[in-house]
């Protein structure tokens, strides 16, 4: 149950057909969900296989999220109706990627008792989309914001570019 959440982050990406897939998945998400904001798209190589396409990444709020398991599920509906395919190999490419990267109360804060991504932490192609369209938003125990966070990486990675 998400009763504080008002709002959560989400990383949208693709690596096969990745213009088509970002924007027919973005059309699926909007007919469900109420989009708030959008970050631009991000171009980068894929984090752990370095033999496939570069990924189209894209940060998004929705507003309102249904409760996790709920929403989980919905996204995994959409990425199925893109054609997402499963493997035991975790890098492997993707028609459609969505994942819930946080959730926030009306304050901004991150609220921990629900999962929180680890890429939101830890990669450009999360972290940057992300304080494009949240950077107000606060970890919760550091109070820490996404943007704080996403400067925190450093510089961004060779092929890691805006392209809308």
């Amino acid at each position: 149950m998400t009763p504080d959440a008002r709002f959560s982050l989400l990383l949208i990406g693709s690596n096969i057909d990745a213009q088509r897939n970002l924007q027919s998945g973005l059309q699926l998400l909007a007919d469900r969900f109420t989009i708030l904001a959008k970050s631009p798209v991000y171009q980068s190589h894929p984090v752990g296989a370095p033999e496939t396409a570069d990924y189209l990444n894209q940060a998004l709020i929705i507003e309102n999220p249904p409760p996790f398991e709920q929403f989980r599920d919905g996204l995994r509906t959409i990425e199925n109706l893109l054609g997402r395919r499963r493997s035991k190999d975790l890098n492997s490419p993707r028609t459609m990627d969505m994942d819930i990267l946080a959730f926030a109360d009306e304050d901004l804060q991150i609220l921990g008792e629900l999962p929180i991504d680890d890429a939101l932490e830890n990669f450009h192609h999360a972290a940057i989309p992300a304080s494009q369209i949240a950077p107000e938003w606060r970890f919760p125990v550091t109070g820490v914001t996404i943007d704080e966070t996403a400067r925190s990486l450093g510089s961004a990675p060779e092929g890691f570019l805006p392209v809308a």
